[in-house]
């Protein structure tokens, strides 16, 4: 799935137009808001590191970072119904402003979705 998205440079620009949305778009305040005192270009570097390892290229997150224990790392966050939409409203924004073919762009979308569900508490 890596090389079929693009790989790096196509992952590095869609976390860019997502924290950009995110930051920008009021439909995703709530979402927004649990980053709350963070750095977003820090939240940015995570989210591209981990995205290319979980799209199956280079495992930066894991090398860097350690195992991602996605529901661990995002506990001390509000994630609800709410938010977990705001931040696939923003995902699916991105994805459409991207190079990535429909196809492979529905397959990431659902996969992203999953996630998304994964982490509401």
């Amino acid at each position: 799935m890596y090389e079929a998205v693009g790989g790096q440079a196509v992952i590095d620009k869609l976390v860019d137009d997502f924290y950009f949305i995110m930051a920008t778009d009021p439909l995703a305040a709530d979402c927004l808001r649990t980053h709350e005192g963070k750095d977003l270009s820090e939240s940015a570097h995570k989210l591209k590191f981990f995205l290319s390892g979980w799209l199956g290229g280079p495992q930066l997150y894991l090398e860097n970072f350690g195992h991602p224990r996605l529901r661990m790392r995002h506990s001390p966050f509000p994630i609800g119904q709410t938010e977990a939409e705001q931040w696939l409203y923003c995902m699916k924004k991105a994805l459409s402003q991207s190079s990535i073919a429909p196809d492979v762009e529905a397959q990431v979308f659902g996969a992203f979705v999953q996630v998304a569900t994964m982490l509401i508490r």
